[in-house]
């Protein structure tokens, strides 16, 4: 029992010898921590060394007093934050570990680690709050000189941005915001207040236009806008002692080459042709297509494909398959006469059958002789099984769908049989098994058909005629595949190497045999005649300074951010480096982000910082353009997409106002309604005719005169002048009213649903997956180019989704963005006589829809076209 009264006084003794040395352990940190160095006093050892013994019983008061004094009058940038924090972070590691293990003996720390740990814990805070008080002192400083660097003063959020020390700034504008004035804005408040010099500030805008503008409104000798081009150029230049020399007509070039390769390129010239017949996707089906459905027959729902060539009488060919598609080109490839579906010879209707027609009957002559015979294609493999989807199709079993069809198989050929007719048969096994050509071939010889098979070059003049609308269009997507490869800084052996990889073999023919001979070709005559395009010189000039930094700069400003495509990027981030890396401005509006096939990588711009590092963020969110309703109306439509940064959108005055309205017309009187808005807008006043298009002032073309003055284009209109313009070119342009024109749903409508080919998706930067989502920037662009009023016209029989979205929002979702199947698929006479007959005898337009495989648009369009003729 004496042992317990023993054992506590030990333990009293121990506690007491810890608290003793607690205590004294917490005195020596709290003095130690009374000599912690300033942040500004880490520059060098020696000199921390000495001003510390200068500094004598000078002791560490707080963070926040040693904040202050580092940054005195200071911004603190991102890297300078992460730098201050670091220098505590041991201190305070130190400082609330001892604190922890003081709390449990019951003693209580210093003021001093008690101050150190608790300004730690806010020194974000503490950071946030010195900022701010910097940022007010400096606008409360330079008031004066924000209200008259420009002809107006600069609004709150521009100057906010302006005064932006962090090394990476993005300025997220808005449409009408005076993005413009708020970098003219800072290159002022640079060289005017802090005395930057103009030549240690580079500033890059997109267009020559756009530069000269900003060189003229800055009017600073000394400082000059730049494009991305020209700055290349001159590097280039400057280094090498060789200005290079730039081959700017380029769409002329591809030409010539695709040509070229033609005449002399039989496997080139063999390649399109098989692009067209055997790789070419149909528009009316391929986006609609999965994987496990690339081999049905066409026949589902009645999808009908046009055939390359026309039959002997010249007439299209309207098929139900693309193997029957493929054998239409086949018979045309090899010389023979043939007609597709003409009804048998002999009459064959009864109860159970209608007439029969069989799939194609050839013709020749034999001997002197007219010969008729007829080739079948069944749509079965080489165990006469019928696809899957035939059963899923008809809604019954997979064996009655075998037995019909085979039932059908049986008829026919007995019908032959019975008649002595010459029947040929393929199968969709041979298409797996054979060269369907070929095979073709092969049973007509046996047949005695006289063979007169085509070469390459026919073909292709069968196919693409030179200087056809196709031809063009073809050489586009060449052009347009190229300037991708080159501005995302790949080469054509990486994208096919990807195209391989994911076993996209579509692609892979068309870039090994067609793209790539046209890009080795372009290479290779640039280089033979000494010329570079501007792609090249970015690229070049990248490499110059990534090597030796011949130029260096204090400021980047850069103008239309949300351009920028992979090759600017590469660019920028080599122009920016040096011993004193320059601090970046960026402004740009991602709302108005429209030129993906020119490269542009949105990406770039919404994840800013993932790309150049921490990035201080600032929108200017005031329009001077337009007022209400517009304001509000268009920022509920672009922020449906939740892609978009968010902004709060609000014009520069209360009382300012902008209409928009959505105006219908009637087909008949189309051009008579736009001279009637005309008419109604006072003369004072300023006119855009806007198309999504470049034709979409087709019709009136015929009506009105038209005059070019320059690059304008103008119509002459109830005796006015008015300019016409593409959306995509009326972008930073602004008239007092604008007229949006053929705002429907249609292939070539707004939003346009003409299909791209998917072998551009190895090249394009990855889009957002919101519905139409670059059209619907592109119509966020168009309405807001007006100060008074924006008017929309639309065929009020077909509306856009656009248009139905602003007027019946509630019965919009991103089912009707979907584009159905058959929304290119041509209408023939017999379609259209069998949709007049459902017509007449008044069906309802979903019934007749469904009926026909079309959409209930479709209908609507097709018999308001067909009822007004």
């Amino acid at each position: 029992m004496q042992l317990i009264p023993f054992v506590v006084l030990i333990s009293i003794v121990v506690i007491a010898i810890i608290r003793i040395y607690l205590k004294n352990k917490s005195k020596k940190l709290s003095e130690k921590f009374n000599c912690i160095s300033s942040y500004s006093e880490k520059s060098s050892y020696e000199e921390a060394k000495e001003r510390l013994s200068k500094r004598n019983d000078a002791v560490f008061v707080d963070i926040q007093t040693y904040l202050n004094n580092s940054f005195n009058g200071k911004i603190v940038s991102a890297t300078e934050e992460d730098d201050f924090i670091n220098h505590y972070v041991s201190h305070f590691k130190e400082a609330y570990s001892l604190a922890k293990t003081l709390k449990t003996f019951n003693i209580t720390p210093s003021a001093t680690i008690t101050n150190l740990i608790h300004d730690f814990g806010n020194i974000k805070k503490l950071i946030r709050h010195h900022n701010n008080t910097i940022i007010d002192s400096l606008l409360d400083t330079h008031k004066d000189f924000f209200d008259h660097c420009l002809k107006y003063p600069l609004d709150k959020q521009q100057r906010r941005s302006i005064v932006s020390e962090e090394n990476n700034c993005l300025v997220i504008s808005s449409a009408g915001s005076g993005k413009t004035s708020t970098i003219v804005g800072k290159v002022k408040y640079l060289t005017e207040v802090k005395g930057v010099a103009p030549h240690r500030i580079l500033l890059i805008s997109y267009t020559n236009k756009a530069a000269a503008e900003l060189t003229e409104r800055i009017a600073t000798q000394g400082l000059n806008g730049y494009t991305f081009h020209k700055l290349a150029i001159d590097i280039i230049g400057k280094e090498t002692g060789v200005k290079p020399s730039i081959c700017d007509n380029t769409d002329v070039l591809f030409i010539d080459i695709y040509h070229t390769l033609l005449l002399k390129d039989d496997n080139f010239n063999r390649s399109v042709v098989e692009y067209f017949i055997y790789h070419q996707i149909n528009e009316s089906d391929w986006e609609q297509r999965k994987n496990e459905i690339r081999e049905k027959l066409s026949e589902q729902k009645g999808v009908k494909l046009k055939a390359m060539l026309p039959d002997m009488d010249g007439k299209a060919i309207y098929v139900r398959s693309e193997q029957e598609q493929k054998i239409c080109f086949a018979l045309s490839s090899l010389g023979v006469n043939f007609r597709y579906e003409e009804p048998y010879e002999h009459p064959l209707a009864d109860e159970m059958h209608s007439q029969y027609c069989p799939d194609f009957s050839i013709y020749f002559e034999q001997a002197g002789v007219a010969k008729r015979i007829y080739l079948e294609h069944f749509g079965v493999d080489e165990h006469s099984l019928v696809p899957l989807w035939f059963a899923k199709d008809k809604n019954i079993t997979y064996e009655e769908a075998n037995q019909k069809y085979n039932d059908g198989i049986t008829w026919k050929k007995a019908a032959h049989k019975k008649f002595g007719t010459q029947l040929l048969v393929t199968s969709s096994a041979d298409f797996r098994c054979s060269d369907i050509k070929y095979k073709i071939k092969k049973i007509l010889e046996d047949a005695g058909v006289p063979i007169q098979e085509k070469n390459d070059k026919e073909l292709y003049n069968m196919v693409l005629p030179k200087g056809s609308k196709q031809e063009k269009a073809f050489i586009r997507l060449i052009v347009t595949f190229v300037t991708l490869v080159k501005s995302s800084c790949k080469t054509v052996r990486e994208v096919l190497e990807q195209a391989k990889h994911d076993s996209d073999e579509r692609s892979v023919f068309i870039i090994e045999n067609i793209f790539q001979p046209v890009y080795e070709r372009y290479i290779k005559i640039l280089k033979d005649s000494n010329k570079i395009d501007f792609t090249d010189a970015i690229i070049q000039a990248t490499e110059i300074c990534r090597t030796s930094h011949p130029i260096e700069y204090d400021y980047i400003l850069v103008d239309e951010f949300q351009d920028i495509s992979v090759d600017r990027y590469n660019f920028l981030k080599v122009l920016r480096e040096g011993k004193h890396p320059a601090k970046l401005y960026c402004v740009g509006d991602d709302w108005q982000s429209i030129y993906r096939f020119s490269g542009s990588d949105m990406a770039l711009f919404n994840q800013f910082h993932k790309y150049f590092g921490p990035t201080e963020i600032n929108k200017i969110e005031t329009t001077y353009r337009f007022g209400e309703p517009l304001v509000s109306l268009s920022s509920l439509f672009i922020q449906r997409n939740n892609a978009q940064i968010k902004k709060d959108i609000h014009s520069s005055c209360y009382d300012m106002k902008t209409e928009l309205e959505f105006y219908p017309y009637d087909r008949r009187d189309y051009c008579k309604t736009i001279e009637e808005l005309i008419s109604s807008i006072p003369l004072d006043k300023s006119i855009f005719l806007l198309g999504r298009y470049s034709f979409d002032d087709y019709y009136i073309s015929f009506v009105y005169q038209g005059i070019k003055e320059g690059s304008k284009f103008y119509y002459i209109i109830g005796g006015r002048k008015i300019e016409f313009l593409t959306v995509h070119k009326s972008k930073g342009l602004e008239a007092d009213y604008v007229i949006l024109l053929q705002c429907n749903k249609d292939i070539y409508g707004f939003p346009s649903l003409v299909s791209d080919d998917p072998v551009l998706n190895h090249v394009l930067t990855k889009s957002d997956q919101f519905p139409y989502g670059e059209e619907r920037r592109l119509f966020y662009v168009a309405i807001t180019r007006a100060k008074i009023k924006t008017i929309i016209l639309y065929n009020r029989n077909f509306p856009s989704v656009f248009v139905e979205e602003f007027l019946h929002p509630e019965k919009v979702s991103e089912v009707n963005y979907i584009k159905h199947p058959n929304a290119n698929k041509r209408w023939t006479m017999k379609a259209d006589q069998f949709l007049l007959k459902l017509y007449s005898e008044g069906k309802s337009v979903k019934y007749i829809a469904a009926k026909m495989g079309r959409s209930q648009t479709s209908i609507v369009m097709r018999l308001n076209k067909l009822t007004q003729e």
